[in-house]
């Protein structure tokens, strides 16, 4: 079994488990990317979404023995859209690189990753065993 899969269902969890962390931090305050959802909910619950989606489509590859490549197709898009949302929420005003809390570099690094694992996925898909 490759660990494609593994890795893809962990990254999902991290970054369920990022929207919580606190995604903008100036100076003394903070704010998680929860907290940031009754300004902008949209973008919270697709991050969120993609995230449980992510562990969801790599933990099924986990219960069946094989992930295919139609499942890192899937987990692709799934980690570019976590990226993107995480990305977008800055602007010029508030870059990425001064404001970002440990929830947004995670969320960003995380998806990042995801995508490239997927990549993986689709050169090379694990067939599973065969009987």
């Amino acid at each position: 079994m490759k660990p494609v899969k593994f890795v893809l269902l962990a990254l999902g969890a991290l970054c369920a488990i990022a929207v919580f962390l606190p995604f903008v931090s100036v100076g003394p305050l903070e704010a998680s990317f929860w907290e940031l959802r009754e300004a902008k909910a949209a973008p919270t619950f697709i991050a969120l979404l993609g995230s449980l989606a992510l562990a969801g489509v790599a933990g099924l590859g986990v219960a069946k023995g094989r992930f295919t490549r139609g499942m890192a197709a899937g987990t692709a898009v799934l980690g570019l859209v976590i990226a993107a949302i995480t990305i977008l929420q800055f602007s010029p005003e508030a870059p990425f690189a001064k404001v970002a809390g440990t929830g947004a570099k995670i969320l960003l690094g995380a998806g990042l990753v995801g995508f490239v694992a997927s990549i993986v996925g689709l050169i090379k898909p694990d067939r599973g065993l065969t009987a």
